[in-house]
Parts: C-alpha cells; sequence; structure tokens
C-alpha cells in the first residue's frame, strides 16, 4: 500500500543510467496524487495481509470443531468470543483494503480509489465477504450452541488459495506444494477426529467403563473413545539401590502373567512419578489418533458396534483412499519436478554417450562432453540465456540483461565516453556462450572480430608466457573493435583466450558493433580517439595520427546491393520497353515494304504478260 505522499525531489546529480528513458524521469518529476492509497495485487504488502486473513480463516476452520470437547467449551468460551472479535475485525478490514486493491483494464494499473470501489462492488468476491461477516453469532445468544452460526466465516477460503497464488512468486513451489499437503491432511484428520468423538460420546460404553486393557487386548476394545484406551505417563522415580529392580518379573515373556505384581511393585513406596494429562489431550489424542490410522486405510482399530459406527467408518475409508491416492500424486509430481532436470541432463548424458561411441571419439574429448553435462546437472540449470530470450518480452529481457551487463560495459573505457541508448544497444547484441575449463575462446592471430564479457566463472589470456586471469565482469577486446590502418599487428590478436573453468561468456561481434557505431555518428569521432590512445599506449599503433578502417557494415552493403539490383530493374524495364517499341516499329516497317514489293512483283507480273501477247 502506498501512504500519502508529496512531490518527489528528482536529485540534479543523477547520472545517465538512473532512469530507463526521459518517460520514467518525467513520471517522477510529476506531482503524485496526496492520498493514493491504492494497494498493489501483487505487492508485498498485499501478501503479508493475505496471510493474516488465511490466519483468521485457519482459526475459524479448527476452532470451530475444537469446541465439541468439553474442556475447550468450558475453559476457553469467554477467550474464543474475544478471539471471535479479532478475526470477524481482521475481515472487515479486508473488505476496505479489497476495496482499494488495484486491477488491471486492458493492461493498464487502475488505481483510482473510486474505479477500484467500484470494480469490487461488482465482483463476486464482495457478495462472498459481505455473507462471510454477517452477525449471525448473535442468534447464539438464544441458543444453547453458538457455534454452529459462524458456519459462514469459511467462505473466506477462497482468500487462503490467493495466498498460495501470491507466494509461488516469493517461493519455492516444491515448499508450497508439499506445504499444502500437509495443512489439508491435518484439516482433514482434524475435522474427522472431531466427528469421531460426536459419535463417541453419543454412542453407549457404558460396559466398558473400567475395563483395564494390556498392550495386547486392543481386539477387546470398544470402538468409541473412552478414558481406559488412553493413562498418563508414568516414570521411574528411583534407583537401583533403592529396590527398583525385581528379578522375579526381569524377563519380557514372563510379565504378562505377573501385572498385578507389577502393579503393585511400581506403584508402592513411590517408586514412579506421575505427570498428569488433561482430558482434552487424552481425548484429542486417541481421536486424532484413530483418525489418522483410518483415513491412512492403515486400520488395526476396533471394529464399529452400531449401524453408525460402520457407516462412519465405510465413509472414511473411502475418503481416506481418495486422500492417500492424492497424496501420492501430489508427493509423486513433487519428486518428479524435483528431479526433471537432473533426468533430462542424464538422458542426453546416455544419448551422447552412445553417440561418442559410435563415432569413436577419443578418451579425452569424451571426457570432457561428460564433464561438462555433470557440472550442469550438478548446478541444475534449467533455462538457458536463448531460452529466457524468448520467455520474455523483448524491453523485459534488455532491461534485465541490461541490469547485468551495463555495470560491466561502464568499467570500459570505451562505453564510458558513450551515450546511454549507445551502451543499452550493445547488451541488447551480446551472445551468450558457454566454455568448459580449457577450450580456446580466442586464437593468438585472429582477427580482432569479438569483444567478450565474462559473466561467470574465469578466463585467462596468455602474455608472454605468463597467463592473465579475468574474473566476473571483466571485459576482454573492447578496445580493439575500432580498427585502425596502421595497426602493427594487422588488427590481430597477439595472445590467446582461455577458459580456466565452466564460463559463461558474452560475445559481442564487430559487424554489430559497427552497425550501432553508425546509428550514433555524434560521438563516433570521440570513440575513434579513445580507442586510438588505449592502443597505442599499448603500443600497437606506430604514430599519433588517426586513420580508423571505415568498415561498412553487411546490412549497410546488402542496402547498397539492394538499391543498386532495384535501379538495374528499372533500367532494365526502360530497355525493355524501348525495345518493344522499336521492335514494333521494325515489324511494321517490314510488313509495309513485305506490301510493297508484293505490289511491284504483282505489276511486273502483268507488264510481262501484256508484252508477251
Amino acid at each position: 500500500m502506498r501512504g500519502s505522499t508529496q512531490r518527489r525531489d528528482v536529485c540534479t546529480d543523477q547520472t545517465p543510467y538512473d532512469f530507463e528513458n526521459e518517460y520514467d524521469t518525467w513520471r517522477l518529476k510529476k506531482p503524485r496524487l496526496k492520498y493514493d492509497v491504492s494497494v498493489d495485487p501483487r505487492g508485498h504488502v498485499f501478501w503479508i495481509w493475505s496471510a493474516t486473513v488465511s490466519a483468521a480463516c485457519f482459526y475459524n476452520m479448527i476452532l470451530f470443531s475444537l469446541f465439541v470437547f468439553d474442556d475447550v467449551r468450558d475453559s476457553f468460551a469467554h477467550t474464543w468470543m474475544y478471539v471471535n472479535l479479532v478475526a470477524d475485525a481482521v475481515f472487515l478490514c479486508d473488505l476496505a483494503i479489497q476495496s482499494h486493491l488495484a486491477f488491471y483494464e486492458q493492461g493498464v494499473l487502475v488505481t483510482d480509489s473510486v474505479e477500484t470501489r467500484q470494480n469490487y462492488l461488482h465482483s463476486s468476491n464482495f457478495f462472498v465477504d459481505l455473507i462471510s461477516i454477517l452477525p449471525l453469532d448473535l442468534l447464539g445468544a438464544v441458543n444453547a450452541n453458538p457455534r454452529i452460526f459462524r458456519c459462514n466465516r469459511f467462505l473466506k477460503v477462497y482468500r487462503i488459495n490467493q495466498l498460495i497464488d501470491l507466494s509461488f512468486a516469493r517461493m519455492q513451489q516444491v515448499s508450497i506444494s508439499l506445504s499444502r499437503v500437509v495443512v489439508v491432511c491435518f484439516l482433514l484428520f482434524h475435522w474427522n477426529a472431531c466427528v469421531f468423538f460426536i459419535i463417541s460420546v453419543n454412542s453407549d460404553a457404558s460396559r466398558w467403563r473400567g475395563f483395564n486393557a494390556t498392550f495386547d487386548d486392543d481386539v477387546m476394545l470398544p470402538w468409541p473413545y473412552i478414558k481406559e484406551k488412553i493413562t498418563d505417563v508414568y516414570l521411574m522415580a528411583c534407583s537401583n539401590k533403592e529396590g527398583c529392580q525385581n528379578e522375579a518379573f526381569y524377563f519380557d515373556e514372563e510379565r504378562e502373567a505377573h501385572l498385578l505384581e507389577l502393579h503393585h511393585h511400581w506403584f508402592s513406596r513411590n517408586r514412579t512419578k506421575h505427570i498428569p494429562f488433561s482430558n482434552f489431550v487424552k481425548e484429542y489424542t486417541v481421536s486424532m489418533y484413530w483418525s489418522a490410522m483410518t483415513m491412512t486405510t492403515l486400520g488395526e482399530q476396533p471394529s464399529p458396534d452400531t449401524s453408525i459406527q460402520n457407516l462412519f467408518e465405510v465413509l472414511n475409508t473411502i475418503v481416506g483412499l481418495l486422500l492417500f491416492a492424492g497424496i501420492m500424486g501430489s508427493v509423486g509430481d513433487l519428486v518428479a519436478n524435483a528431479n526433471k532436470v537432473k533426468a533430462g541432463w542424464q538422458t542426453l548424458m546416455d544419448v551422447l554417450k552412445q553417440f561418442m561411441a559410435y563415432r569413436d571419439l577419443n578418451s579425452e574429448l569424451q571426457g570432457r562432453v561428460l564433464k561438462y553435462c555433470a557440472y550442469e546437472m550438478a548446478e541444475e540449470t534449467i533455462l538457458t540465456e536463448a531460452e529466457v530470450r524468448e520467455l520474455l518480452p523483448t524491453k523485459l529481457y534488455t532491461q534485465l540483461n541490461a541490469s547485468l551487463i551495463d555495470k560491466s560495459l561502464l568499467k570500459s573505457p570505451i562505453f564510458r565516453v558513450s551515450e546511454r541508448s549507445f551502451v543499452r544497444e550493445i547488451s541488447e547484441h551480446l551472445v551468450p556462450r558457454y566454455f568448459s575449463p580449457g577450450e580456446v575462446i580466442v586464437e593468438s592471430g585472429q582477427l580482432n572480430t569479438e569483444m567478450l564479457v565474462v559473466v561467470s566463472g574465469s578466463v585467462a589470456t596468455c602474455v608472454a608466457q605468463e597467463f592473465v586471469d579475468y574474473g566476473e565482469g571483466a571485459i576482454i577486446g573492447d578496445v580493439n573493435m575500432v580498427w585502425f590502418a596502421d595497426h602493427l599487428h594487422e588488427n590481430r590478436r597477439q595472445s590467446p583466450v582461455i577458459s580456466t573453468s565452466f564460463s559463461q561468456v558474452q560475445v559481442l561481434h564487430r559487424d554489430d558493433f559497427v552497425r550501432i557505431l553508425e546509428d550514433h555518428g555524434s560521438f563516433k569521432q570521440r570513440i575513434y580517439r579513445v580507442a586510438h590512445q588505449l592502443q597505442r599506449q599499448h603500443q600497437e599503433l606506430p604514430s599519433d595520427v588517426i586513420l580508423p578502417i571505415e568498415v561498412e557494415p553487411l546490412e549497410k552493403s546488402l542496402k547498397n546491393v539492394q538499391n543498386f539490383v532495384l535501379k538495374f530493374e528499372v533500367e532494365l524495364r526502360k530497355m525493355e520497353t524501348r525495345f518493344w517499341k522499336s521492335s514494333a516499329k521494325m515489324k511494321k516497317r517490314l510488313f509495309d515494304l513485305e506490301l510493297e514489293v508484293c505490289e511491284r512483283l504483282e505489276q511486273a507480273r502483268n507488264e510481262i504478260i501484256r508484252c508477251g501477247s
């Protein structure tokens, strides 16, 4: 929840990297509402409040049924009323908070109090909340059992589901799923135990009063609860010097036949210490034990005596089977999800073993491949960088990647003098690569066409037979991304880059660097000067004259080729048009000439015929 705030002053010493863009700066400068009390539906405050409401729901679900036990009903009746008032106050406050709950409308977060209130009043949750806080407890004033009138409080159980949904973003899925299974099982066992005790109280067990059961007499015990089913705890309160040990009844197989003698021996002369338990503890313990044993289909309980008891136990068995199946399915899903990543890598390793054996690869290479797979399996890598890029929106992934990479890029003198938009575009074009120990990333003599940013692990360069280590956040090859015509080594690397561990490296290709630099021509000369100065300090350039190699980006070259082809097509069409026009003229002239020749031949033939006659 956002409390009342005044206009926020913007610091004057901010760097260009403090805000996402000019819109964020404007939004921070804009005066905010003085009394903005909207609640973020995914915020931390609403999550804590949902936990508070869920606790009140659990109170109603547990304490409602506990009052079937006489000790609880007699001892906590007045306290129960006060705690009920607290729980009802929480539900009333939840009405007010949900009326200020922000919501999304067509992708826009609505925080206006009038709109949030109208949205809540027209939702189904409002009617559920309204019914759940109706003061039906007042009807209990004329009823001997007012607890039944609090059943409407159970309608707030949907808030527990909301808490679970909110917790998935803050806790591990395995912990939440396991906790949910445990809580559901406890509630079912608890309610079933209370129903068992109600049936026991209303059952006739008078013929069992004073029955002294032994450890092997479970089949002789009655189905309902009786106090003889559980006794208080007695501890030994003497030492061997005081005659604690009785040699006559030392062996276990002899004790069953001498229970009375053992009872007289231990309960005389203060040889035991009595730890009493209340009736509620005994009643609830036996009832809970019966409920858990029956619903988990373990059985081993006395047989029912009446039809109601028999029907209740049959229903328990059916529900227990469904519950056990649900628990096994949930636990199976948890185990499968927990081992999903390892199982995937193990399958991949088996396939790779078969492939490498079929290709008859050398053992050293096979060992490196399997070692990399074992490392990834131990790290439980779930998503690769490429998969994260595909799952997240482009802008969100850019912000995520920038928060990890920008600090590293700003360590470079090349990017330190650059504009913020340039650094952001550079971070967008970084490509992740993964290397294992001993793998050569860049060989000596290669053109400086890549810049490396170490994300995790470590790499090293070999300079003058000595290794220089680079850890997380280091940048390699940034200065040499700018090529110069008089470079002493023809813009090639003079030392290899080797991975010394399982490392992840972000790679920037020079083509992308040049293309982005062309789009930011305002400070291109500044970057040229910084790169020339640094390469001059490294004794890679012979003079102070800046002679950069202006390599045209590939996209620009292709665009020029495309423009040339388009112009060529236009000229070709013009030539084709002229050809067809000239061809038509020639055909017409030939046709006219042919007609003229035919006419003259006809005239000559006629003249010959006339002269011959």
